[in-house]
């Protein structure tokens, strides 16, 4: 098994030869995902494409990526690892007019000059299974800047915003 990838492929001419790739892509080639990246540790993805056709005959990349990343936790700004499992299902076509492969359920792909570039299709497909916010299961929840029910909110009196710490300076106007 030979851990790299190709820079690009002819999916449709893989999928007429029923090839698949196999292999392993480091974090350091994967720029969108290393500017994401916040621990200098050595992750890295291992890729499975399979290039093949649906049941309804429609040009398929199947697969799998796994690996993981280091991300800012958005409740402590700590590091916290993200494990990333996604399946690849992705459906190839020429035009953005068809769209029979996204009502059949599957995600649609659109292939530039019968070629796609490996590692940002991988790259894509992982930004696509980042979670939402990373954080870490134990960090606290961000308590509240208001407690209680919108209900309960109280507008201010007028007396209260006389208390204007610049009211002083508009009677001294006046007086001008």
């Amino acid at each position: 098994m030979s851990n790299r990838l190709p820079i690009e492929v002819n999916p449709f001419r893989m999928i007429e030869q029923r090839r698949s790739l196999t292999g392993v892509l480091p974090l350091q080639q994967l720029p969108r995902l290393r500017e994401l990246a916040v621990a200098s540790q050595e992750s890295e993805f291992k890729v499975e494409m399979i290039f093949t056709h649906s049941a309804s005959g429609l040009p398929l990349i199947a697969g799998s990526v796994t690996g993981q990343l280091w991300l800012s936790c958005q409740r402590c700004l700590e590091p916290v690892k993200v494990e990333i499992a996604t399946e690849l299902n992705v459906v190839l076509t020429t035009s953005q007019t068809d769209r029979e492969p996204e009502e059949e359920g599957y995600e649609l792909y659109i292939v530039d000059d019968e070629r796609i570039f490996v590692r940002d299709f991988i790259e894509d497909e992982i930004l696509l299974a980042l979670p939402v916010v990373a954080r870490h299961a134990a960090c606290q929840p961000v308590k509240p800047l208001f407690e209680g029910s919108p209900d309960e909110f109280v507008e201010p009196s007028a007396a209260e915003e006389s208390k204007n710490p610049f009211a002083a300076l508009k009677d001294w106007k006046k007086s001008e």
